[in-house]
């Protein structure tokens, strides 16, 4: 039993703390190495973007020739203009990890921090997964405490991740337990996100969220070393980050802390196939299976009805998307362009499909519909013009961890070449095995073909 002094914080930064490589099973550490390949692959599918044109002569500017890598720019900068630019496109394309039972992406918020800062220390592999590993686990707890309520307005890739990237910051700074009481006091005085990002054509706000979330908790970590106090109950207390954020219940509180490595949470993330929000997966494999089973052509439809928990039918209720970037969060769009065009990856999501009339009609069949006490993530009913209805509820399964490397080099081959995506893979499986992070950072400081900025 905790002594009824200690804070939440506090059980946190003791966990952080006292977390060492020798407890990590192996099945965790190939997880992570693969939650770091994915993160990889996301973060150079960025480049080009609209986000990437825009952060990159502005993090060049203002922090370039210093120890920290930014993907795919060939410099580095100060860590925290690092995270804050690799965050930020790592996000950009949708197909980064997601944690299943809080929606959270840990990925595009801790990974970031924990590579600048191992690089900025000289930290080894094993201490780079081990902080990765540290800061989901710290992430998805606060996250998950924080619930739905939470969810309805704060995005939790940038609120809850602040915590899990001042944890792996934390964790390769070394700090000891009151300084990382208050790391994590600092990050939730810093943590932010809102929503609203998501509408009036402004997705790319979406994707400051995970870069700050990483940039700033490097800054809580950073300033935590050098005597720099944030407030000790940042969770809890009365004008803290849950009162002002979310309604936890006694248990969520309670379970946040509980259960420290049984199993570490970094196990429970789900690796995506579709370069789309997390919540179209059931209704494009669910309409996909459905046509394949049945043969069914996209003419034969004269209705598709979706029913989901009302926070996932306005997540993904863009019936009208504005480019590609909103198209993601457009279930519609996503299920039309899989029966159209057979797919749903990163090359389908193009102005020329979103446009598509084919696409359009299509879409304009496809309603949502809300039901707060549906156990399913989707129910799809699709009803024919002959009159016969099917009805399903699809379930999706994450990428196996092979499945993950085949995505890296399906995607990153024709940016870098094959033997480039090779080297990398052949790196991230060995980087628990490195004293210094240099042979892997060297490779992730390659541009993509094309580009010469």
């Amino acid at each position: 039993m905790m002594p009824p002094t200690d804070t939440l914080t506090k059980r946190l930064a003791s966990f952080v703390v006292g977390t060492e490589w020798n407890v990590l099973p192996q099945e965790v550490v190939e997880r992570a190495r693969r939650c770091l390949l994915d993160w990889i692959g996301s973060a150079y599918m960025g480049k080009g973007s609209p986000t990437d044109r825009m952060m990159e002569p502005l993090v060049r500017r203002h922090g370039a020739g210093r120890v920290a890598t930014l993907i795919g720019c060939g410099f580095s900068a100060y860590p925290m203009e690092a995270a804050l630019y690799n965050g930020m496109i790592s996000a950009v394309l949708e197909i980064d990890d997601v944690h299943e039972e809080t929606s959270l992406h840990g990925g595009i918020g801790v990974i970031p921090a924990a590579l600048a800062v191992a690089e900025s220390v000289g930290a080894s592999g094993r201490e780079l997964i081990l902080s990765i590993v540290i800061g989901y686990d710290i992430s998805v707890r606060v996250a998950r405490a924080a619930g739905s309520s939470h969810y309805q307005f704060w995005h939790t890739s940038g609120t809850c991740n602040t915590f899990g990237a001042a944890a792996a910051a934390g964790k390769l700074l070394r700090l000891d337990e009151e300084q990382m009481v208050m790391a994590l006091g600092l990050a939730g005085t810093q943590a932010a996100g809102l929503w609203e990002g998501l509408n009036a054509k402004a997705t790319t706000a979406k994707h400051l969220h995970s870069g700050k979330a990483a940039s700033n908790g490097i800054l809580s970590a950073f300033l935590a070393k050098q005597g720099f106090r944030g407030a000790e109950k940042i969770l809890e207390g009365e004008k803290g980050f849950f009162p002002a954020t979310a309604r936890p219940t006694p248990e969520d509180l309670q379970r946040m802390t509980e259960n420290w490595g049984r199993p570490f949470l970094i196990m429970r993330n789900f690796f995506k196939r579709y370069a789309c929000c997390r919540a179209c997966f059931e209704g494009i494999e669910g309409l996909g299976r459905l046509m394949d089973e049945q043969r069914l052509r996209p003419g034969d439809m004269e209705e598709i009805r979706v029913t989901m928990k009302p926070g996932r039918t306005w997540l993904v209720g863009n019936l009208n998307p504005f480019d590609i970037y909103e198209a993601k969060f457009s279930l519609p769009f996503c299920m039309a362009l899989m029966a159209i065009r057979g797919e749903a990856g990163v090359s389908a999501f193009r102005e020329e499909n979103l446009l598509d009339p084919a696409i359009r009609d299509l879409m304009g069949r496809i309603k949502l519909l809300s039901d707060p006490e549906i156990a399913a993530k989707a129910r799809l009913e699709v009803v024919l013009k002959d009159g016969t209805r099917w009805a399903l509820e699809p379930h999706c399964r994450s990428l196996t961890l092979e499945e993950v490397e085949e995505k890296f080099l399906q995607n990153l081959s024709p940016l870098l070449g094959k033997k480039g995506a090779e080297a990398i893979i052949r790196a991230v499986n060995k980087v628990d095995q490195m004293e210094a992070l240099g042979e892997l950072t060297h490779l992730l400081k390659r541009r993509p073909r094309g580009e010469t900025r």
